[in-house]
């Protein structure tokens, strides 16, 4: 059995006669690093505040870290560190002073205080800004340091809502290593983000909302597999694309053809059946320099689902 650090049964959100959330239950292994994708108004703020037991549900619960967010929130506040998507920064504090604000309202032991706060400058890279204002620091600095925030009293699961709303291409990979470097150090992560090509560099885990409904959950390729049936197959061989497009042909693929200098066919075998297409192309003397599936991350994925019905 996989060890959960999240498990939800029937969470449900209602903001009057609006269900925002829709009797959602899924789970999330420890040490994954989930993609919570879906278009604006789809539910993915809701939960993430339910989750961080900021919200109450309308009905329905979640364990996160082992405790119930209905029977013990602020057990739960303990174990995550919440990132909404419009936060707070004081402005005239400077940025260790900023994180010794936070410390102590999470109850930091003195002692500890100043090793932490280090620690986490050099997580976030703001080693060096220690002594500059808040006010001073660029956008995608400041974004770091509110995740800084969420980092000081060591929650092993972070909850963070479009960190990379807003931030130029250069702080977006800067955010992107980081959360590479907390994923490896450990901790399980949630991020909902619009930036779907991004968010393949790093995500092991996908959940898909819409209106309110959980469409699909799970790995990458658990979800790629529930709702995409075929695959798109590109081969690209040395000098003349005829020979492979005839050998596909006779195999009885399903649609070869070429496209540009490569051929393109599509595939709903497994991945063993695959590999015995390749074996064919290559013992009947074709010079293969690619062949691999086109898309199948998070993107695609996702535009795929739109087309399934809740």
């Amino acid at each position: 059995m996989k060890d959960n650090i999240v498990s939800t049964s029937a969470l449900r959100r209602e903001y009057g006669e609006v269900v925002a959330v829709r009797d959602m239950a899924f789970s999330v292994p420890r040490g994954a690093v989930m993609a919570l994708v879906g278009p604006n108004g789809a539910g993915k703020s809701t939960l993430l505040k339910m989750l961080s037991a900021v919200l109450e549900p309308t009905r329905g619960t979640a364990v996160v870290n082992g405790v119930d967010i209905n029977e013990d929130p602020r057990g739960v506040h303990s174990s995550v560190g919440f990132l909404p998507d419009f936060f707070g920064l004081y402005e005239e504090l400077t940025v260790e002073e900023y994180l010794e604000y936070f410390a102590r309202a999470y109850r930091v032991p003195r002692g500890r205080r100043e090793n932490l706060i280090t620690r986490t400058l050099a997580d976030v890279d703001l080693a060096g800004k220690a002594g500059s204002r808040v006010q001073a620091l660029s956008r995608g600095m400041r974004q770091r340091l509110a995740i800084g925030r969420t980092l000081l009293h060591e929650p092993p699961l972070l909850l963070l809502d479009e960190p990379a709303s807003g931030l130029d291409p250069e702080s977006r990979h800067d955010l992107q290593k980081l959360f590479t470097r907390l994923s490896r150090a450990g901790k399980t992560l949630i991020v909902s983000s619009h930036i779907l090509t991004e968010l393949e560099d790093y995500c092991t885990h996908v959940a898909i909302l819409r209106e309110g409904c959980l469409v699909a959950c799970g790995s990458l390729a658990e979800v790629r597999a529930s709702i995409v049936k075929k695959r798109r197959v590109r081969v690209r061989a040395a000098g003349s694309q005829e020979g492979a497009l005839q050998l596909l042909r006779a195999a009885g693929l399903e649609n070869p053809a070429v496209e540009g200098a490569s051929v393109f066919f599509d595939f709903s075998g497994n991945d063993e059946e695959l590999a015995a297409v390749l074996k064919r192309l290559l013992d009947g003397g074709v010079k293969v320099l690619h062949f691999g599936e086109e898309g199948g991350g998070i993107q695609d994925t996702y535009l795929a689902s739109l087309e399934k019905k809740l």
